[in-house]
């Protein structure tokens, strides 16, 4: 079967949500709005020679609906898709993201640029979050192998794109772990120091927001920790990810959970 041909004012070009639009297909698929799980707290930090990203694996409605939910996603080799907000329609905007970036670069026979894949996401957002009650809020973070640095951009609600030269937090554990980021961070940081303070910044926001979730020592489900550098996009295994969350939770467990002059 051929690709359907449009004459010069209907062609979508390249893109792949305008072509399923211009079908008078729905991108995204509804469902009851009462039922709507929301994903929560992602950290992306910058170092020198990438990004690393973390996520809580946890899924909440009145209730914790799901314990071992992934929230980031690799989009390509050196790039990381990671969703807050109602987790459904999240999952479905990643899944559109990928195919979208694979869509744009079969049709043009080039490589889609880091930067042109977060304003792609631009109207994907827009057209979602002020057309339905389902809102989502993305991150973009990646390798730019046109630039040799670590770049992560964040959203507003209405699709606004912009990028971060520090570090990014979305999810309702955000007041949490932005203030450990802003004690913590360091321009030159190398890529142990960036995993430690993300993995800190996401143990506040746990600790803090009930919607968030921690290291699950019982069950033995971990947030997702990756990396995104010039070898690619690289997701740390379960075991190294929950020792160094039972090492945050040592200390604190040491001082009772009470606060200390610096960073634990």
């Amino acid at each position: 079967m051929g690709l359907p041909l449009f004459d010069a004012s209907s062609d979508p070009g390249p893109s792949f949500f305008d072509y399923v639009s211009s079908t008078g297909r729905k991108p995204f698929a509804d469902g009851p709005l009462e039922d709507a799980i929301h994903a929560t707290t992602v950290i992306a930090v910058r170092f020198d020679g990438g990004v690393v990203m973390v996520a809580d694996r946890q899924a909440t409605s009145h209730y914790v609906a799901s314990r071992d939910m992934r929230k980031i996603e690799p989009a390509d080799r050196f790039t990381a898709l990671a969703i807050s907000g109602s987790a459904a329609r999240g999952m479905q905007f990643i899944r559109i993201a990928q195919l979208s970036f694979e869509h744009y670069e079969k049709m043009t026979s080039s490589v889609l640029s880091l930067e042109g894949k977060a304003n792609y996401l631009s109207p994907i957002i827009q057209n979602n979050n002020l057309t339905s009650p389902f809102y989502v809020i993305p991150m973009l973070a990646g390798y730019d192998v046109n630039h040799d640095i670590g770049r992560i951009f964040e959203y507003d609600g209405a699709g606004g794109c912009y990028e971060r030269a520090d570090f990014n937090v979305i999810g309702s554990g955000s007041p949490f772990a932005e203030g450990a980021l802003r004690l913590g961070f360091q321009t030159g940081m190398d890529e142990e120091s960036a995993l430690e303070l993300a993995a800190l910044a996401l143990y506040e926001a746990a600790d803090n927001d009930p919607s968030t979730g921690g290291a699950d020592f019982v069950r033995n489900i971990f947030p997702i920790m990756i990396t995104l550098t010039k070898s690619g996009f690289l997701e740390l295994e379960a075991e190294a990810v929950g020792e160094r969350f039972r090492r945050i939770n040592d200390r604190r467990a040491s001082s009772g959970g009470i606060a200390g002059s610096q960073l634990r």
